[in-house]
């Protein structure tokens, strides 16, 4: 078997190996959303309503294999993720934001692919910072460019992805302060479902809570989620006793099970490869 494609001394398994780093699940599951082509795509493809977590299932396990499995095992999640985006097009029904109505979408357009490879790691970045440690300048750019690998398996072109992490920076700032990212009818209405009034919809929205205090403010807003000082001093001392206890606890307590498996299997190395 072939081993993976990071390294165990990568700063992209670093991150990715956090047990906290899962609370970026929802909040990159959120950001897709508000991209009106993709709420479209999942709102008429996808089966939410009755599998909420299907998707954040699918992007957590497939985020494990390519970080933490073998190389053939990585490759496999992302031609299973090819081969399922094949059956997801259509035209958008109702003019939102930058795309007038009867815009046609494709869950394989790689600008598509960029925004949802991009709220990932935009996410796991995020989540990182606040509730196990501050990365530095440095880090951050590592990161990116460790990323940069899993966006040439998904074949997004070169010219699209910004190929440094001041350019990552630049391309969300474009796409947040812009109306490209316009949170619409269908992605509230598949964001009311996920949160729904059952024993579910009040747990998922309870372990969702950071990664919606994470959201970027007017995303948050046209949601409609409810989020003012009380939520925020909550959110920020959550932030302060996470990032104080996970300077004394050992780093295997705090891994993913997926990452502590690869680490027991795999020798270390310096270098993506």
């Amino acid at each position: 078997m072939s081993g993976p494609i990071f390294s165990p001394d990568s700063q992209f398994w670093r991150v990715n190996r956090e047990l906290a780093v899962g609370l970026a699940g929802p909040r990159a599951v959120l950001m897709q959303i508000a991209h009106p082509l993709i709420a479209a795509g999942v709102s008429e493809h996808s089966r939410f309503r009755r599998h909420r977590l299907a998707r954040l299932y699918r992007t957590s396990a497939a985020a494990a294999a390519i970080t933490f499995g073998s190389r053939d095992l990585a490759t496999r999640a992302v031609r299973a993720i090819d081969r399922r985006h094949e059956t997801i097009h259509g035209t958008l029904k109702t003019a939102t934001g930058a795309f007038p109505a009867g815009t046609p979408y494709d869950a394989n357009d790689p600008e598509l692919k960029l925004w949802v490879l991009s709220t990932i790691t935009d996410s796991a970045l995020t989540v990182f910072d606040w509730f196990v440690s501050p990365l530095s300048r440095s880090e951050r750019e590592e990161y990116y460019r460790d990323s940069l690998v899993v966006a040439t398996m998904f074949g997004i072109p070169d010219e699209i992805v910004p190929p440094t992490y001041a350019g990552f920076e630049g391309y969300m700032s474009r796409m947040l302060d812009g109306d490209a990212v316009t949170v619409g009818a269908e992605a509230r209405e598949i964001a009311d479902a996920l949160f729904s009034l059952s024993v579910m919809g009040v747990a998922l929205r309870a372990g969702s809570a950071a990664g919606i205090g994470l959201l970027p403010g007017r995303v948050r807003r046209e949601f409609g989620f409810s989020w003012g000082p009380r939520e925020d001093g909550w959110l920020r001392r959550a932030g302060d006793v996470s990032r104080r206890v996970r300077r004394h606890v050992p780093g295997i307590l705090c891994a993913s099970p997926a990452a502590t498996l690869s680490e027991w299997m795999t020798p270390r190395r310096s270098a993506v490869c």
